[in-house]
């Protein structure tokens, strides 16, 4: 019942409407699929333990049967002797009645010929023969009604064994139809799931490329006061085209450089974590990996926080050749955004 329970709550879970693709919707597809798991691994448990014990069941059906089958033997047995006995008391009826009846010299009337004592000595014979024949048919008897009672009681139980190995069967094939059933819900959160991280990287991608095409965008619109493009070397003197002094060249302008007017903010107790846990507090490390400097960030996510930072000549640049000024900068305003979430999976969060 509990196993139920657990199975059409997930499967609610997972069949309610879908919320907008994102890191929550995520979150809680792996949360479902971590549930699911477990809830797998329980029920092939608990079905090898339902199968242990059906085992058991049929290992006690196979005795019953085993000893119903001897005990049949030994009551053929009895019946076989209670047959050879009871032909032998006939046998012994017969041949007292001839030799004593018709008078015949048979070996036996010679040894109790001779009158009324010799006729009491062998009706005393007779009476001894027969009585001691009986009495071994009676035993017979008894023996085969005890063996008969004993198959009964065994066939008993042997009804109750196969009650048992039933419901032991039926218990079984339900536990395997939950078993096919948890299969089937983790191979669908799972697709759900796949789905769900492909969206979401899509979304950022596109974010991004949004914010790089708005900072490019921003970058070529002309400046009255100065030009980011204008470099001290690229300067060209004014030629004067009247007579007269020439008037003096106009300063160049260049873009903001290093971490030249961008102040280093305070981290928080998260980010002063993350610093470590990331990069051991390296900003201008570079693995390779696709992550960069302190906080590790990618690429497109630097983009994002570094236009909403207000740092938007960042975009484009690798994040471990930032100062560290900038880095914290950027990383302060992407926790302003999304919080702990570019970070999960690390000890931090």
């Amino acid at each position: 019942m509990l196993l139920s329970t657990l199975v059409a709550s997930t499967t609610l879970a997972v069949a309610a409407p879908s919320r907008p693709t994102g890191a929550d919707q995520v979150a809680d597809l792996k949360a479902q699929a971590v549930a699911v798991s477990q809830q797998l691994v329980e029920e092939q448990l608990q079905m090898d333990a339902y199968q242990q014990q059906y085992s058991v069941i049929s290992a006690r059906v196979a005795a019953d049967s085993s000893a119903i089958v001897q005990v049949g033997v030994e009551i053929d047995q009895d019946r076989q002797q209670i047959g050879a006995k009871s032909a032998m008391v006939r046998r012994q009826a017969i041949r007292s009645y001839m030799d004593f009846g018709s008078g015949s010299s048979s070996p036996d009337a010679a040894l109790f010929g001779g009158g009324e004592e010799t006729a009491q000595a062998a009706s005393e014979y007779s009476s001894i023969a027969v009585g001691n024949i009986t009495t071994a048919l009676d035993q017979l008897h008894t023996a085969q009604a005890t063996l008969s009672a004993d198959q009964a009681v065994l066939r008993q139980q042997e009804d109750r064994d196969r009650s048992d190995q039933s419901n032991q069967a039926i218990v079984l094939d339900q536990a395997n139809n939950s078993t096919d059933h948890l299969q089937a819900l983790q191979a669908q959160v799972t697709g759900q799931l796949a789905t769900a991280v492909a969206a979401q990287a899509a979304s950022q991608t596109a974010a991004a490329e949004a914010a790089v095409a708005a900072a490019q965008k921003a970058t070529a619109k002309p400046s009255p006061t100065r030009s980011p493009t204008t470099t001290a070397a690229s300067v060209v003197p004014v030629v004067p085209t009247t007579s007269g002094p020439a008037p003096a060249p106009t300063a160049p302008v260049t873009p903001p450089a290093g971490s030249a007017g961008v102040t280093d903010p305070a981290l928080n107790a998260f980010l002063q974590c993350v610093v470590q846990a990331e990069s051991g507090g390296d900003y201008s490390i570079n693995t390779g990996n696709g992550y960069f400097g302190a906080f590790q960030f990618s690429q497109s996510t630097w983009n994002i926080a570094a236009q909403d930072a207000g740092l938007s000549y960042l975009v484009g640049v690798l994040p471990s050749s930032a100062t560290k000024a900038e880095q914290d900068t950027v990383a302060v305003a992407l926790f302003a955004l999304d919080g702990d979430q570019p970070w999960l999976g690390d000890r931090c969060s």
